[in-house]
């Protein structure tokens, strides 16, 4: 497909999507508090958000099998959710997870290991590809490696709002702490006895992307639908911006792992040399995104270099010698995004091979590309 970029001027306004971060986290977070409502599937919602709602409504029907989809929030966060919820009821259904695309490959090695001290093992099945949970949950105190993954200290501790005799015991340096805070808000939220105000704010990682275009075209985007008092840890993209337009910056991207890509091609456009450090779980994402923007840079003539836990962006003041510039999604929703913003800055038309992965967490966009450009 063709998604005309070349020799624009835009001037519109548009709504940064919901947050998917808070949307996971209300979904769960209110079904454990006995509320039931939410979980039927709109149009609207994301496939990541489709899948939350999938799982939530399968265990509530007392089914076994948990559709994930590509979703890895749901994933690390429903199998310690659904551990807890079959012990909290009483349930002796046995449950299987299915994923899709890369999910079933991404670590959970740490979150395993925690709930197997509480009586609980993840068995893979490779054919299928799926994953089970195999004996029941042991209430206690859960360990849990911090600096690895936030979402599994997420999953935990909504599990314990149905398990009142067991705590978490945090150990290491937690990454993405923004993540963990915003679950606690959420969790404080739903300890009034009763909570109507379902509410999910602005995505700022889906207006990060925004907020990275505007800065790339000629003219100009209103970027609504995002709270500047958000935990959102994304929200920092309006420090990077801000940063930028200098001949060398370095920036800690341990908590802001998403919004990299982005990051990245402004770099390459803004800046004379850029470090990115702390990116190694880019490698584990719905893409290798480490070597698809290093892909996706080079093909626009940036040179990029990489180490085990940074990537370095070199600025280019090369002009871009065609009308057209093809780059791959990998089937990947931050990778089409990262590919608009590159073609944006070459004031080129952008062919790819599709756009469908913005339905993971931005369906909005899709429909924007057709009435801005196209």
């Amino acid at each position: 497909m063709i998604i005309r970029l070349r020799n624009r001027t835009f001037d519109f306004s548009v709504d940064a999507p919901p947050s998917k971060s808070v949307f996971h986290r209300e979904l769960i977070v209110r079904f454990l508090n006995g509320y039931e409502d939410y979980l039927a599937v709109s149009p609207e919602d994301s496939k990541d958000i489709a899948a939350t709602k999938d799982c939530l409504r399968a265990l509530r029907d007392g089914m076994s099998v948990l559709d994930c989809n590509e979703s890895g929030s749901t994933l690390r966060f429903m199998i310690p959710v659904a551990a807890a919820y079959l012990v909290a009821k009483g349930i002796n259904t046995d449950i299987t997870f299915k994923t899709a695309g890369r999910l079933y490959d991404r670590p959970l090695d740490d979150l395993e290991n925690c709930l197997k001290e509480h009586g609980v093992t993840l068995v893979r099945d490779d054919e299928t590809r799926t994953i089970s949970l195999e004996g029941r949950l042991t209430e206690g105190v859960f360990t849990i490696d911090g600096s690895v993954s936030s979402q599994y200290v997420s999953g935990i501790m909504m599990a314990l709002i149905v398990l009142p005799d067991s705590s978490i015991n945090v150990v290491g340096t937690p990454s993405s702490v923004h993540y963990i805070e915003l679950t606690q808000a959420v969790i404080d939220k739903y300890k009034n006895a009763h909570h109507d105000d379902f509410r999910v704010e602005g995505d700022w990682s889906g207006g990060a992307f925004l907020l990275c275009l505007k800065e790339l075209i000629d003219g100009d985007i209103t970027v609504g639908n995002l709270d500047r008092d958000s935990v959102q840890g994304d929200k920092t993209i309006e420090d990077y911006l801000e940063a930028c337009g200098v001949d060398e910056l370095t920036w800690d991207c341990k908590d802001i792992p998403d919004i990299v890509p982005y990051m990245a091609v402004v770099a390459a456009f803004r800046n004379g040399k850029t470090v990115f450090t702390n990116i190694g779980r880019l490698r584990v994402k719905e893409s290798d995104r480490v070597a698809a923007i290093r892909e996706q840079l080079e093909t626009a003539g940036i040179r990029t270099e990489e180490t085990d836990e940074t990537l370095t962006v070199f600025g280019s003041d090369k002009t871009f010698d065609n009308d057209m510039i093809t780059l791959k999604s990998y089937n990947d929703h931050r990778m089409v995004m990262s590919a608009m913003l590159i073609a944006a800055a070459l004031r080129a038309d952008l062919e790819i091979d599709t756009d469908e992965p913005l339905d993971k967490s931005f369906p909005g966009l899709r429909y924007i590309i057709k009435e801005e450009f196209s």
